[in-house]
């Protein structure tokens, strides 16, 4: 299920980007279906960018090292879990509002009245809040990078394509499926590790083209 989870995550953000494209033709971003569709769909990807951070998770555990990489293994996967949820809350609240606004001003209204809803964080860390999900994944792919030798190249690519799709998606939102490509093709390079086969003798070098059972 992670595995899927290393596709379709970034695949539901570029088509929730592409949807957002076409709610905004006409210089308007909802309420409406489009805005409605593209922010379920845009929820389900986030969800599904939780069986990424559990695998990445699993990776690292599984990987050699000591006490001190597990740990900030761990912390990494925190961080990226709490902004997770954060990230989740704006997808939710964005369409409830989506629902019960009339037009733009009445969205643009209903979206301050949920501003610091639920009432058990304060609001400027519920704006910053998604930002602790890129940290942490980035953070998660760096100690992946760090943690596979032999293929170092192919997996330092993954972090360095993740920043760029981050950093074009926060300098502009339309190029929110840009952004989401590059996400795609990182995560789907972390995804064609390959390890020796099981039925091997312990140090025996794995035969060419054996496929990966264990990682993710």
């Amino acid at each position: 299920m992670a595995r899927i989870a290393f596709h379709l995550a970034p695949a539901l953000m570029l088509a929730y980007g592409i949807v957002r494209l076409i709610d905004g033709r006409d210089g308007q971003h909802g309420p409406g279906p489009a805005w409605t569709t593209g922010h379920l769909i845009f929820l389900g990807s986030l969800l599904l960018y939780g069986g990424v951070i559990a695998g990445l998770y699993g990776r690292l555990r599984a990987a050699a090292g000591g006490t001190a990489r597990r740990v900030t293994a761990a912390a990494a996967t925190a961080v990226a879990a709490f902004g997770l949820v954060l990230f989740v809350r704006v997808a939710v609240i964005d369409i409830v509002v989506g629902l019960q606004a009339a037009d733009p001003a009445d969205k643009s209204a209903l979206a301050d009245k949920y501003a610091g809803v639920p009432a058990v964080l304060p609001q400027a860390l519920y704006e910053i809040g998604p930002v602790f999900f890129m940290l942490g994944l980035l953070a998660l792919l760096v100690l992946s990078a760090v943690a596979a030798p032999g293929r170092t190249a192919v997996a330092a690519l993954s972090p360095v394509l993740v920043a760029l799709g981050f950093v074009a998606i926060m300098a502009d939102l339309d190029l929110l499926p840009a952004g989401a490509a590059l996400i795609w093709i990182a995560l789907a390079l972390i995804t064609r590790g390959r390890r020796p086969s099981a039925a091997a003798p312990a140090g025996a070098p794995a035969q060419p083209g054996t496929p990966v059972t264990g990682r993710r």
